[in-house]
């Protein structure tokens, strides 16, 4: 069995003196040397940009050009219809005059919360925004008054269950509401 001489063998040999600290200071200079080229080389210059003693003159076009005379008397002002009448379907196409909605009897609401605090309720507002859907926050009379958070309104009962749809799959339960249209 070979015997192993332990009494030296803390000390190292004479050529083996901080290998670890001249590697490391030799990469964080060679880091630093490659730093300072790149600073150099991306370093706005003088020549990089062109001198333009002033910039063009502005002219402004002959009358006959700026603006032509009308060739037919201007239509009379009709006031735009409301767009909430009107679906994104009907308008699309744009060669057809849209057709308004029948006026709806009823709607329906998707009721998220009610909160006591109305910092809470904006909270939730922005989170269900976000969700992209048409969030309102209703308070109720009372003490304490009680703030509704509620996404809709909506048509119909079908558009309300899909928009709850998206409320679940993004973990937010909500209750549906049908409320009857003042006319």
């Amino acid at each position: 069995m070979a015997r192993r001489d332990y009494k030296n063998a803390g000390t190292r040999a004479p050529g083996k003196r901080g290998g670890l600290f001249k590697i490391l200071f030799f990469g964080i200079l060679l880091g630093l040397v490659a730093a300072g080229v790149m600073a150099w080389y991306l370093m706005p210059r003088a020549s990089d940009f062109r001198h333009v003693e002033s910039a063009p003159e502005v002219k402004t076009p002959p009358a006959s050009i700026a603006s032509p005379a009308p060739t037919q008397p201007a239509a009379p002002a009709v006031p735009p219809p409301n767009p909430a009448n009107y679906t994104f379907y009907d308008i699309l196409p744009g060669d057809k005059a849209p057709k308004p909605l029948p006026p709806a009897k009823e709607q329906w609401w998707l009721q998220v919360a009610a909160l006591k605090n109305p910092g809470d309720a904006d909270t939730l507002r922005a989170k269900l925004t976000l969700l992209n859907l048409n969030v309102a926050v209703q308070a109720t009379p009372g003490t304490p008054p009680l703030h509704r958070v509620r996404v809709g309104p909506y048509r119909s009962q079908d558009a309300a269950e899909s928009a709850k749809e998206t409320l679940i799959l993004n973990k937010f339960e909500a209750r549906l509401i049908k409320e009857p249209v003042a006319q």
